[in-house]
């Protein structure tokens, strides 16, 4: 009984952590919207480079409460390691982000220059928040916040 209580640990403390990356996840994307949507809004900001700005608060609130909750006491690199590895993930995760919003708002706006309607951005930012989440996730569990193999 006990050899089956220690099998599915893992997979519950895993899920856990993906529940609080989540909880962050989403007040990062709270962030991460209302800052880009501020900037578009009130000061008429390329929608793109909104994006990048509201991007690097979203990826420094994650890392500050990922590091300091989700995979608190994980990983043994330094700290400023981690959050050099936490930055290059959310790199990745912000070309992501990027990617599939271009191709949204292409999809559905037929065009990228200037900003969409609101509705197209709106479908647009969420899909890649959830899409990108996942490898974000992924990559900084296994890779950000993982034990080195001594």
């Amino acid at each position: 009984m006990s050899v089956i209580a220690n099998a599915e640990r893992p997979v519950s403390e895993g899920w856990k952590q993906f529940v609080k990356f989540a909880m962050i996840g989403a007040s990062s994307a709270v962030l991460d919207i209302g800052i880009s949507h501020l900037l578009m809004s009130r000061f008429g900001m390329f929608w793109l480079l909104a994006n990048t700005v509201s991007a690097a608060v979203a990826i420094t609130n994650g890392y500050l409460w990922n590091s300091l909750w989700t995979f608190r006491g994980m990983g043994s690199a330094r700290r400023h390691t981690q959050y050099m590895k936490f930055v290059a993930v959310s790199l990745v995760g912000f070309a992501l982000n990027s990617l599939i919003m271009s191709l949204i708002i292409l999809m559905l706006a037929g065009h990228v220059s200037g900003n969409p309607p609101h509705s197209v951005w709106v479908i647009a930012k969420g899909s890649a928040i959830v899409l990108v989440a996942i490898w974000n996730f992924l990559a900084n569990k296994r890779w950000t916040f993982a034990e080195s193999r001594a």
